[in-house]
């Protein structure tokens, strides 16, 4: 009886790095560790001489752009704490949440040698991953799914600027760069 109840007891206790904890250390935890995450990410890219690029439309500065993209990160921990450990439904939704993480991780540092048409759908596919995501968390539970929503709308900011600029200079919308290229010869 004894020894059941210390293997009960031993099973039932959770590690102090535990993200699934349900309690407030858990909830840290998983806001923290996607940063955390990256940090490491971005020393070992900064090693091997790899610098992050960062949306910023509209004239903002650059640190801006990176600290709205990076404000994604806790939301999506957050979400996946939400619902990983709620059903199996849940936990689907915690792994491709997971994935949307890390696709947010690396994007930035590997956009530089991509050209305008490649970065647009490497972009595209981060926003269907994360609507994907989305979609599954929001079927779970309908909070986590609006806590997300912030970091998914600058990703679709994102994807949908550089897809109007990809499309405005490849055919067959664009126009406007076949008639540069006509007025320029005259």
């Amino acid at each position: 009886m004894a020894t059941m109840a210390a293997v009960s007891y031993a099973t039932k206790s959770q590690s102090l790095l535990d993200a699934n904890r349900h309690d407030v250390l858990g909830f840290l935890l998983s806001a923290a560790l996607p940063l955390a995450s990256y940090m490491v990410f971005h020393g070992v890219a900064d090693f091997n001489q790899v610098m992050p690029l960062f949306f910023a439309p509209f004239g903002m500065p650059g640190w801006v752009g990176a600290a709205l993209y990076l404000s994604a990160l806790p939301l999506f921990g957050i979400a996946r704490w939400m619902v990983a450990c709620k059903s199996e439904a849940g936990a689907n939704a915690g792994w491709w949440l997971v994935a949307l993480m890390a696709g947010t991780i690396v994007f930035p540092f590997i956009v530089a040698p991509l050209d305008s048409l490649l970065l647009s759908i490497l972009s595209m596919s981060l926003l269907v991953v994360g609507l994907g995501a989305a979609i599954r968390t929001a079927k779970v539970s309908r909070l986590a799914g609006l806590v997300m929503l912030p970091g998914l709308a600058w990703l679709g900011l994102s994807a949908f600027v550089g897809l109007s600029f990809v499309a405005g200079w490849t055919p067959p919308f664009g126009l406007t760069n076949a008639n540069a290229n006509v007025n320029a010869a005259a």
